[in-house]
């Protein structure tokens, strides 16, 4: 579905003329800039609803001749969302490895200012990668999830057509409701009451749809890896554990 499908598709639960709002610009209620503006908004709702797949993306990068403590943080990506660094090819995943919470991460690499760990961390919209842990010129990669496009060309295809115009699922019906809702709720109509219902159907939807994608992500299980990585609670019984102090950080 595309922008200009999703106007006519809002407009004909509005009972408005397509053409008088979109096309000639005559209707006395509505703009199209109010129109967009609903299924923007909407848009952006569903998004930030779920973890879909389509919310996630890549930025691959060159490290500068000299790496730094810290970069600013890719545009595209919502504040503390990286869940994922390559660096030259090699994933920072795994035991001893990986995302880090901003205070330790200073601390460790003020108390081990040469330690190689594949660690990282993020602050205020930057995000530190161990500068011991890569040289300058290598190309590495960060995963984390993207901000909601806006939507303003007629062509512009909605969340949930991902690739293509008619590859969708419900998921865009389901952003029609909500911008229905929006619409019922404005000052222009003043329904309240309808809004809630077409809310409930639009979220009700949206809960459908992410049913079975939501089983697909919960039976991905990490390889190699435990459950869950907790604090070691029995160091004195570890007789080796990598290249650092049992029980501490990294």
């Amino acid at each position: 579905m595309e922008l200009q499908d999703a106007e006519q598709a809002l407009c004909k639960e509005l009972n408005l003329d397509f053409a008088d709002v979109i096309t000639n610009g005559t209707n006395t209620l509505f703009s199209q800039a109010d129109i967009d503006g609903y299924i923007n908004s909407a848009a952006k709702r569903a998004w930030d609803y779920k973890p879909w797949t389509f919310t996630e993306g890549v930025v691959t990068l060159t490290a500068p001749g000299s790496p730094t403590a810290s970069y600013d943080y890719p545009e595209t990506f919502e504040d503390e969302s990286i869940f994922v660094v390559i660096v030259n090819g090699v994933a920072w995943i795994g035991l001893g490895n990986g995302k880090r919470n901003f205070a330790e991460y200073m601390k460790w690499l003020s108390d081990y200012p040469t330690d190689t760990s594949l660690i990282y961390t993020e602050f205020a919209r930057q995000y530190y990668l161990n500068r011991n842990a890569y040289s300058g010129g290598q190309s590495y990669s960060l995963y984390g999830k993207l901000r909601c496009p806006t939507l303003e060309d007629v062509d512009d295809l909605l969340p949930f057509s991902p690739d293509t115009d008619d590859d969708e699922n419900s998921g865009n019906h389901a952003i029609i409701l909500l911008a229905y809702a929006d619409a019922l709720a404005s000052d222009k109509k003043g329904n309240t009451a309808g809004a809630k219902d077409q809310e409930a159907r639009g979220m009700m939807l949206l809960d459908t749809v992410w049913e079975p994608m939501g089983e697909r992500k919960a039976q991905k299980a990490a390889q190699h890896q435990p459950f869950f990585n907790g604090q070691d609670l029995f160091p004195s019984r570890r007789s080796t554990r990598f290249d650092t102090t049992p029980g501490n950080f990294p």
